[in-house]
């Protein structure tokens, strides 16, 4: 199959898994939180007391919901602003009225591995695009082969920036070694196809490089780098045979 070709088609499904895993799953640090009316009277002595006028307009958008209904779900990126101003126990006067709200985590969220689903799934759609790069390059530059994680990585920064409400939500190192890991069953399969020392000591080397980023994280950073290598990993394998293969009869 001609270069060009085999490329544009390894970018469209990268693509296309990019896009079906945006519409259909949450991002990790998403979560759906409850909002409820527990009292309405008095605060307790020394209790601090919001105005309603004082809110940002989601927050007053989103205690007329409590009131009228006596309680509403909000998402911590879809409502930011009314999460983060409402989130724990609240005393807010309206007119002459003081209600304590109060707005915690819900059950059945998409939750953690909801999240760490679908950012595998992006690092997928990277990797793919990254072997659209890798097939079109005609002189076999060894170079490329950091297009595997650095589409993935290149991928799950911008797809979270773009969604994420604000950057501080997103779990940089994390995502990165995500993106890192993705890449080494890859690597490795094609190492392995070929034969190829070279290609061996940048998969390596791009493990410990992932290693290295999770260090520099939290301990939730730990599950964005074993979920791209269990997830993906022996497909990611046998991916990475098929692509040397398919490099070396064109070679």
């Amino acid at each position: 199959m001609n270069s060009d070709i085999a490329a544009t088609i390894y970018v469209v499904m990268g693509l296309l898994i990019i896009g079906i895993s945006v519409a259909t799953l949450s991002p990790v640090s998403e979560q759906t939180m409850v909002s409820e009316i527990i009292s309405e009277g008095d605060p307790p002595p020394g209790a601090t007391v919001m105005d309603y006028s004082e809110l940002p307009q989601p927050a007053q958008l989103a205690v007329d919901e409590v009131i009228q209904q006596g309680g509403t779900t909000l998402s911590t990126y879809d409502d930011y602003k009314a999460v983060e101003t409402l989130r724990g126990d609240r005393y807010i006067r309206k007119d002459d009225s003081v209600f304590y709200i109060r707005t915690t985590s819900a059950d059945g969220s998409g939750g953690l591995f909801e999240g760490l689903a679908r950012d595998s799934l992006l690092a997928i759609g990277g990797i793919l695009i990254g072997t659209g790069i890798f097939r079109r390059d005609q002189r076999g530059n060894f170079l490329t082969l950091i297009a595997f994680p650095a589409g993935a990585i290149a991928t799950l920064l911008s797809v979270n920036a773009l969604e994420a409400p604000t950057l501080s939500v997103i779990s940089w190192p994390g995502t990165i070694s995500c993106g890192l890991a993705a890449g080494v069953p890859v690597l490795t399969g094609m190492a392995l196809q070929q034969r190829d020392y070279y290609i061996g000591v940048v998969a390596l080397a791009t493990f410990l490089l992932s290693v290295a980023v999770l260090f520099s994280g939290n301990a939730l950073s730990a599950l964005y780098l074993i979920a791209p290598l269990i997830m993906p990993g022996l497909p990611g394998v046998g991916f990475g045979w098929w692509v040397g293969k398919q490099r070396a009869e064109r070679s």
